[in-house]
């Protein structure tokens, strides 16, 4: 399996479960193992990212892991629910592993003169920073229409993320093997 490939399968059980389901419901598609899939793809994507944010990105994604294996005990999850902005301080550590991880996959684009690849990753990642940055301006600055805009942002990206790395899973850029000689006869 291509890493970028491992990477989207886990964004997408990331995505699927219960949707608005009540803290502590059964989900047949745990959020951690999708975070092992995301994080044994990052494990594939190492050669090709920058090697100085690898720590970044694997405290991030060892953290966003620790966190959904929390939120899988229903008193936790529970707790969370009892005010909207702890629930976005648990989700901070997923949507800023995702966007480091858009930055880094545009920057390996770049290199490789692959514009579509970095102007997706990129469009990408920008929209992770705003899906971060609008709770804080909703409940701190009353801005609710920036709240609403922040939680489609955020089902829009999950989704372009998971179509983003199954379209470019099979380029080099992105952590593909190389492509076998033929054999001569």
């Amino acid at each position: 399996m291509k890493p970028l490939q491992a990477v989207g399968l886990g964004l997408v059980l990331l995505a699927l479960g219960p949707a608005d389901a009540e803290p502590g419901t059964f989900d047949p598609l745990p959020d951690p193992l999708g975070w092992l899939l995301v994080l044994v793809g990052l494990h594939g994507l190492a050669p090709v990212l920058d090697e100085r944010r690898l720590p970044v990105l694997r405290f991030l994604g060892v953290l966003a892991l620790g966190f959904s294996i929390a939120l899988v005990v229903p008193a936790v999850a529970r707790w969370l629910e009892t005010d909207p902005s702890l629930g976005w301080s648990a989700d901070v550590p997923r949507f800023a592993f995702f966007a480091v991880l858009c930055h880094q996959l545009s920057q390996a684009a770049l290199k490789a003169r692959s514009t579509g690849g970095a102007s997706s990753f990129s469009i990408a990642g920008m929209t992770l920073l705003f899906v971060l940055a609008a709770p804080p301006l909703a409940f701190g600055a009353g801005w609710d229409g920036v709240g609403t805009a922040g939680e489609v942002a955020a089902q829009a990206v999950q989704i372009a993320l998971v179509v983003l790395c199954f379209v470019f899973a099979g380029r080099r850029w992105a952590g593909a093997p190389e492509p076998e000689a033929p054999a001569e006869a």
